[in-house]
C-alpha cells in the first residue's frame, strides 16, 4: 500500500496564500457591512501566515496591523445593527433617553420659549413643569419633546408660539447637534419617524375627535413647529 506523501510547510503556506487572496475576492462582492468585515478578519489572519511563512515581514505587518481596525469597525457595525433593531422593536417612543446630549435650562412662568416665525435652532424636551402652544391652546404634560419638525423641514421656521404656564425644566438640544446625532446615529433617525409617524396618527384622530382636544400627553406630544 503506497504510503501518502506528508504535506511540506511550503505548501500549507501556499495553501493559506490561495485561502487569503480567494478571502479577498469574495469580499469585494459582500453587500452586508458585517459579514465583509468578519471576511476581512479572517483574511488577515491567512495573509499573515502565509507572509510571515514567506518571510514577506512588510505584507505581515500590513495584516497584524489591519486585524486591529477590522475587529473595532465590526464590534462599531454590531453595536449599530443591535442599535436599529431595539430602535425598530420598542414599542415607546420617550425622550428621556436624549437627556444626556441636551443642555438644562429652566423657564419662569410665562416666558415665552419661541414665537411663530422665529428660527427653529434647536428641539426641547418638558421634563417638569407645563407649556402651551398659544395659536392651537394646548397644554404640553411633561414628558412631550417639541421642536424638531422645524429642524428638519424646509423653511427651519416655528409656526406655533410656546409659553411656559408655570415655572418649567426643559432639556434643549441644538440644531447643529441633532443634525450630527441624527447623522451618527440611526437609532436616533429611527426614533423621530416614530415619534413623527405617531403624531400624524393621534393629529388624524384629534380632528376626527372634533374640538375638545384633551391635554398632550408624553406619548402624543406635540410639536410646536408644526
Amino acid at each position: 500500500m503506497p504510503l501518502v506523501p506528508p504535506l511540506s510547510p511550503w505548501s500549507l503556506l501556499s495553501d493559506a496564500g490561495y485561502i487569503a487572496a480567494l478571502l479577498t475576492f469574495v469580499a469585494f462582492f459582500m453587500k452586508d457591512s458585517i459579514r465583509l468585515r468578519q471576511i476581512a478578519l479572517v483574511s488577515n489572519v491567512f495573509y499573515a501566515l502565509w507572509a510571515g511563512g514567506v518571510h514577506l515581514y512588510p505584507t505581515l505587518v500590513l495584516h497584524l496591523a489591519l486585524f486591529p481596525v477590522n475587529a473595532v469597525r465590526l464590534v462599531q457595525l454590531v453595536r449599530e445593527r443591535r442599535l436599529i433593531d431595539e430602535a425598530i422593536a420598542a414599542n415607546d417612543v420617550s425622550a428621556e433617553w436624549l437627556i444626556d446630549f441636551m443642555e438644562r435650562r429652566t423657564i419662569p412662568a410665562g416666558t415665552v420659549l419661541f414665537r411663530r416665525g422665529d428660527a427653529a435652532d434647536a428641539m426641547y424636551f418638558l421634563a417638569n413643569g407645563r407649556l402651551r402652544l398659544d395659536e392651537l391652546g394646548i397644554d404640553l404634560q411633561p414628558g412631550a419633546l417639541l421642536g424638531e419638525i422645524g429642524i428638519f423641514s424646509s423653511d427651519g421656521k416655528r409656526t406655533q408660539s410656546v409659553r411656559a404656564v408655570e415655572a418649567s425644566l426643559v432639556y434643549m438640544l441644538r440644531r447643529h447637534d441633532a443634525l450630527a446625532l441624527y447623522k451618527r446615529d440611526p437609532a436616533f433617525g429611527i426614533y423621530l419617524v416614530r415619534l413623527i409617524t405617531r403624531r400624524l396618527v393621534e393629529d388624524i384622530a384629534l380632528e376626527r375627535g372634533g374640538a375638545g382636544q384633551p391635554p398632550v400627553t408624553p406619548s402624543g406630544a406635540a410639536d410646536a413647529s408644526r
